[in-house]
């Protein structure tokens, strides 16, 4: 029989080669030097990249993967679901926040209307975000019954993944 500690470690090492396996690749293929870009650009793109990696996995998450449950129990990873989406999530809003900061002009793809397309869905995308974590937190209190949350849950996910 396998020691327990070390599968549950094992399964966090994983997710954690998982979450920043996007980064590994751009260390293979960073840009060349006429796409330099500035320290905060690649950091606002590694930020994006991790959190929307993190959203990826909590489909993993919650998929109910026989071994992943044995070595925690349900309740558990249904807590570090919720945990690691909060993470996910201010991760990804610190991705436009400090493009925006970076260069001012790029707030002009804040204009749903005149934006391109890649635009128009990163704003679709985050409103879901937002919309998945205030109505994961504070269900309850929004009176939202749990079977409808649950179908919203669902369909925001996809939007957000997208």
């Amino acid at each position: 029989m396998k020691n327990p500690v070390v599968i549950g470690v094992s399964w966090i090492a994983t997710y954690i080669v998982i979450i920043l396996f996007p980064l590994f690749i751009l260390l293979l293929y960073p840009p060349t030097p006429s796409n330099e870009r500035s320290f905060l650009l690649e950091f606002s793109a590694a930020l994006g990249f991790i959190g929307l990696t993190m959203m990826a996995m909590q489909f993993a998450l919650t998929a109910r993967i026989n071994r992943i449950e044995a070595s925690y129990g349900v309740d558990l990873i249904l807590q570090f679901h919720g945990y690691t989406s909060i993470v996910a999530f201010f991760f990804i809003l610190a991705h436009p926040i400090i493009v925006f900061i970076n260069n001012p002009e790029t707030l002009q793809l804040l204009n749903f209307f005149q934006a391109p397309w890649r635009a128009r869905a990163a704003v679709i995308a985050t409103l879901a975000l937002i919309a998945i974590i205030v109505t994961s937190i504070w269900r309850k209190q929004l009176n939202i019954g749990y079977e409808n949350w649950r179908i919203a849950h669902g369909i925001l996910a996809v939007i957000i993944v997208e």
